[in-house]
């Protein structure tokens, strides 16, 4: 496709008002991306909502090896937080060897979206009720009786 063809293909079946950047996914480098109409670089702070933390086509990121993993964990996109995998073991494994500091022992790990802010939710209040146990007592359950599946719910509105 041409890339001066791809707003007007957009605009055909979706709202397509973003920015008049047509991102280059294989030009674009480090903390850069490069418009694909002007070739022109920018200095990304954008980072797409601070979802691509590590800049454009790091060279490890392009490695055979990595992306044949990569692409089978892609095809299946199995949910990690409760299916485990070799993949997601020598993840965690390499991951608490090189970025984990001593006093952070611990990762929870979720793809993103309404889950994530779900189990964000969860993790919080379960601190919470740790944190002031002794104080307050029991509460509920937070697997049974408090927000556990609520993510789904957004999905089907008249439940919500």
């Amino acid at each position: 496709m041409k890339t001066a063809d791809v707003t007007r293909v957009l605009s055909k079946n979706m709202l397509a008002d973003g920015y008049s950047i047509i991102f280059d996914l294989e030009r674009s480098h480090d903390t850069y991306f490069v418009d694909e109409i002007t070739g022109r670089e920018y200095l990304d702070f954008f980072t797409f909502f601070a979802s691509n933390a590590v800049g454009y086509n790091h060279p490890k990121l392009k490695d055979p090896a990595f992306l044949e993993k990569l692409t089978l964990s892609a095809i299946h996109k199995p949910a990690n937080s409760d299916i485990y995998t070799t993949l997601m073991a020598e993840f965690v494994q390499k991951f608490s060897q090189v970025v984990m500091p001593e006093s952070m022992p611990h990762l929870f790990l979720v793809s993103g979206g309404a889950l994530a802010v779900e189990n964000a939710l969860k993790t919080a209040f379960d601190w919470k009720v740790q944190k002031n146990l002794a104080r307050m007592g029991k509460l509920a359950d937070s697997k049974t009786e408090f927000i556990h599946g609520l993510g789904s719910k957004v999905i089907h509105f008249k439940e919500a």
